[in-house]
């Protein structure tokens, strides 16, 4: 076991389809199939309209764009149901205009335009697109109706005050991470709380502690990997998700935002202060083979941080 330390791709899953479990049904649309009108300025997007990217907008304007859960593809679409090249969408020039077109690509689940398998499918505004369990709808928009889009996904997703994930949104994406792992896949989860934000508000007030929570999320931000995750977990409280590290790699990145934290000055109203942060690290699967007992695990580890004195990173016992 280590003790505290003081103060630094996958199987594919068939699935049949159920249209109860989708934002909208699929109902054929009238007009000329394909053809781009005045593309000037206009852009051509897949909007998620069910699953747990529920609000994504995927820009596929710049054609082809292969679309499947590799992170190789263009657009990854991170569903158990998705292939890893699951479809590929194309623009294609012909005498009366241009046109999209999309196509399967051998996908495990499937790719269906309005209910119809798609080959070569000439796509139009409005058009369903079913990929595995994943909805999406096809529109040409322009960049006022884009940033909607964008903004409607932030505010599903994203916690307004530190930009980081709800919670909601944080487990989705951690089941399909267990998904992909398995049982020889690693990554660990850290569960970090703020030490002293009582102090900060009884003291100072609770827009002085909203301010730390906000830097807090910011700094959680600022050490992540593209392929990390982190959410707010309660008031105070953050998860972070290392993908693919052991827990000597996560420990080292929870030791060097633990320092990060301790460093810096806050100000409020002409006040300078300080807080510090404890962290519970636990590794899948070593430390649990399901999600909650994950979460138990790096939430035992992180009480361990708190009784052996707060600002340090502990980890969890193995099973």
């Amino acid at each position: 076991m280590r003790g505290c330390r003081m103060p630094d791709p996958f199987k594919e899953e068939p699935t049949s389809y159920d249209p109860k479990n989708v934002a909208d049904d699929m109902t054929q649309f009238s007009g000329a199939p394909g053809k781009v009108e005045n593309a000037d300025g206009m852009r051509a997007s897949l909007i998620a309209l069910s699953g747990w990217e529920i609000g994504r907008e995927i820009d596929v304007t710049d054609c082809p764009k292969v679309l499947g859960r590799s992170v190789n593809a263009d657009m990854s679409i991170n569903a158990p149901s998705i292939s890893r090249r699951h479809a590929q969408i194309d623009r294609i020039k012909e005498n009366d205009g241009e046109y999209y077109i999309i196509s399967d690509l051998k996908s495990s689940n499937g790719t269906f335009v309005n209910n119809a398998p798609a080959s070569a499918t000439p796509l139009k505004d409005g058009d369903r697109i079913r990929m595995g369990e994943v909805l999406f709808k096809f529109v040409l928009q322009d960049e006022i109706d884009a940033r909607f889009h964008r903004e409607i996904h932030r505010r599903i997703h994203y916690d307004a005050l530190t930009g980081l994930l709800t919670m909601d949104a944080f487990r989705q994406r951690l089941d399909a991470v267990i998904r992909r792992c398995g049982r020889k896949g690693r990554f660990c989860l850290a569960m970090t709380d703020l030490d002293g934000l009582k102090r900060v508000n009884d003291t100072l007030g609770h827009l002085a502690g909203r301010m730390v929570v906000r830097e807090m999320g910011a700094m959680i931000r600022q050490i992540l990997r593209p392929e990390d995750l982190a959410a707010l977990y309660g008031g105070d409280e953050a998860l972070i998700l290392f993908s693919n590290a052991d827990i000597d790699q996560a420990y080292e990145v929870a030791e060097s935002l633990r320092k990060i934290i301790e460093t810096r000055v806050f100000e409020y109203q002409g006040r300078q202060f300080g807080v510090t942060i404890s962290q519970g690290l636990a590794e899948w699967p070593t430390h649990a083979d399901t999600p909650e007992k994950l979460i138990a695990a790096a939430d035992r580890a992180l009480y361990a941080a708190k009784h052996a004195g707060r600002n340090r990173v502990c980890c969890a016992e193995t099973l």
